[in-house]
């Protein structure tokens, strides 16, 4: 009797799957997918339990099983609509039977783990905001390079999917001989079932997708998974109907559909009477202010050695490793000279970075006269001399390295010297022991009975803190590639200061060279970095994802005792501190009200942005989740309620105006 109901129940199973042998495919893989996934989801941003960093958490059961059933919708509908197009492939080539599903699946398995481990290891160095020129910069440059990176944990994710799939062929392979196997192999392209099951999920999925980007709480977890991100971005591509980048699924969304030039981040115009960022009405025109630069006496004065460090932080000259002080020259020449303790960048970015300390602004106009030409203009002879390549995002052309008469030398002039085989133009480094030796060939040569300016850029901390034949100034090993991560944290901080230690050597050598031509005491020297860098300090390594005082306090030091800097100091005023300094004109900047802004994305479409005041207070706004962030108090808040604040609104304005 237990026999033929045995029997009798294997049939009825035999005729479910074989009605909905192809959902079935497609739910077999999800399952698999949920198991990745979710583990890493939770191991990364512990959704289920909360954790450091994380505005939410679904600790309740009730939250547990409301986003599981969304994670499994959503993967069902995307990965559904994979397969609706692997099984009209298979039909239109006549082929048939459980080959075709389990193809599906291993192939399905694979990628995902593949994209899983590439995901999740480069997360594992950086936050959310990361983007394709964060993932670049990983590779020093190099998609592939960055790839290299996390070989190990994607042969890790590879193995454990091949076993996934290798475990499900051998339980296939094991029943092929019963009735439902025999069954899933008959001839019949009649798939009503699934047919239905698709065209439910067709319809029903917008309205879900668009529930969901209302809701912060919801939203936090499943944009983080592969399905419902590109679901709603493909959603959202699709309503944006005039092309501004916005539509109405992802966040935030295009409050003005019809309208491409409102939109969120949009430039608000003055005066045009359109509010095109959504905040605070239209733009008011800005009071126009002269250019600090056409008050300067137009002469010249002092030579000028301007040092641009990769990736300083604004605390080296305070950092010992094993009891040794990393920046020993740098140091002497603060202490003789003026650090200035409030120094930022605008940019988590090297190219922005540059532009902004040679063009005095964000944005190039005509009415702020850039560095090079002035300097040129008053009778300076100018001088570059880099470790990377500074044709990367134009920086040479824009600024005035390629101006007439420019002496340049950089990463690209010398490719054979290169310390890593990519020429790719954000990955050519030179070693320092390069730069300085171009730099005292160059000296030897100068005349300095003119003024000379020259711009020096070391690369030495530029990740991954070391390259083949860097020196091992503060330690014996310097890390591998393959070991940068999170549980090695210190061996990274150390390798990385041991980078800035070279660098210290290459400005050292730069100062005995002046001093050997007796030209130290007529030379300008100024140091700076282009942004600062997290060492897993925040939970993240890198730059250019975060506006914290980590990846953005920067070090500015010049060997001009006579500079007073009692005001938040950002590379667009550099310039003209260095002028001042070379011209011996009063150098004292005292305005208690002023403020440095910061951004990550571009103007056009930022992510974030932020004001910092003298004493490192910053208003940050985050356009994704329309919130404001005041670091003084610790405290987040929603920018309708953050505007109407009596005692934040003017901090909240004064950002987005």
């Amino acid at each position: 009797m237990f026999t033929e109901h045995g029997l009798s129940f294997l049939n009825i199973l035999a005729d479910l799957l074989w009605r909905y042998r192809r959902l079935a495919a497609v739910i077999i893989a999800v399952v698999f997918i949920q198991i990745f996934e979710i583990t890493l989801l939770n191991y990364k941003y512990d959704i289920f339990t909360g954790g450091f960093l994380q505005p939410y958490a679904y600790m309740s059961l009730s939250d547990r099983l409301n986003f599981i059933l969304l994670s499994l919708w959503f993967d069902v509908s995307f990965f559904g609509a994979i397969a609706g197009l692997w099984f009209f492939i298979a039909d239109r080539l006549n082929k048939y039977g459980l080959i075709i599903y389990y193809n599906f699946t291993a192939v399905i398995i694979l990628l995902v783990g593949v994209f899983l481990a590439v995901k999740f290891k480069v997360l594992s160095y950086f936050s959310d905001t990361i983007n394709l020129q964060i993932l670049k910069n990983l590779g020093g440059g190099s998609l592939r390079q960055a790839l290299a990176y996390a070989s190990n944990e994607i042969a890790l994710f590879l193995l454990i999917a091949i076993l996934a799939v290798v475990f499900l062929i051998f339980i296939i392979r094991s029943i092929r001989h019963h009735n439902i196997v025999i069954k899933l192999s008959a001839i019949d392209i009649q798939h009503n079932a699934y047919s239905k099951v698709f065209i439910a999920v067709f319809i029903i999925t917008p309205v879900i997708a668009y529930f969901i980007s209302n809701n912060d709480f919801l939203r936090y977890g499943l944009e983080k998974k592969i399905s419902y991100k590109l679901i709603s971005s493909a959603l959202d591509k699709i309503t944006d109907v005039d092309f501004d980048g916005y539509g109405i699924f992802d966040y935030p969304k295009d409050q003005a559909a019809f309208n491409v030039e409102i939109f969120p981040g949009a430039l608000d115009i003055p005066g045009n009477g359109v509010d095109e960022d959504g905040f605070l009405g239209d733009a008011l025109e800005p009071q126009a202010l002269l250019d600090s630069f056409s008050q300067l006496p137009r002469k010249s004065g002092k030579h000028i050695v301007l040092i641009v460090l990769e990736s300083a932080r604004a605390d080296l000259l305070t950092k010992q490793v094993n009891g040794q002080f990393v920046a020993p020259v740098i140091r002497e020449i603060a202490d003789k000279g003026t650090a200035i303790k409030h120094a930022y960048s605008h940019t988590g970015y090297t190219t922005s970075s540059i532009k902004a300390i040679f063009n005095r602004g964000l944005v190039s106009t005509a009415n702020k006269t850039f560095l090079i030409n002035f300097l040129q203009s008053v009778g300076y002879q100018a001088s570059i001399i880099s470790g990377q390549d500074e044709s990367f995002g134009d920086v040479a052309t824009e600024v005035g390295m390629k101006n007439a008469g420019v002496y340049y030398f950089d990463a690209r002039t010398a490719l054979d010297d290169r310390v890593f085989p990519s020429t790719e133009q954000g990955s050519l480094r030179l070693s320092e022991e390069r730069v300085v030796k171009q730099f005292q060939a160059h000296v030897a040569e100068m005349d300095f009975t003119h003024p000379q300016f020259v711009y020096m850029n070391f690369q030495a901390a530029h990740f991954p803190y070391s390259h083949p034949h860097m020196a091992k100034r503060i330690l014996d090993d310097l890390i591998p590639r393959s070991k940068i991560n999170m549980e090695n944290r210190e061996w990274v901080a150390s390798t990385y200061w041991n980078a800035i230690a070279n660098a210290d050597w290459a400005v050292g050598q730069v100062v005995e060279s002046l001093k050997a031509k007796n030209l130290l005491d007529q030379t300008t020297i100024v140091i700076l970095g282009d942004h600062g860098e997290s060492l897993f300090d925040d939970g993240f390594l890198g730059h250019g994802h975060a506006i914290n005082d980590i990846q953005t306090q920067i070090p500015l030091i010049s060997n001009d005792p006579n500079i007073i800097a009692d005001e938040p100091m950002g590379q667009v005023d550099v310039a003209e501190l260095t002028v001042r300094s070379a011209l011996g004109l009063d150098n004292h900047w005292q305005n208690p009200n002023k403020l440095v802004f910061q951004l990550v994305g571009s103007l056009s479409h930022p992510t974030l942005i932020a004001h910092v005041q003298k004493d490192g207070v910053r208003t940050l706004f985050d356009f994704r989740s329309q919130s404001v962030f005041f670091s003084d108090l610790n405290l987040w808040q929603p920018y309708d309620q953050a505007v109407t604040d009596h005692v934040n609104k003017d901090r909240v304005i004064n950002l987005l105006r």
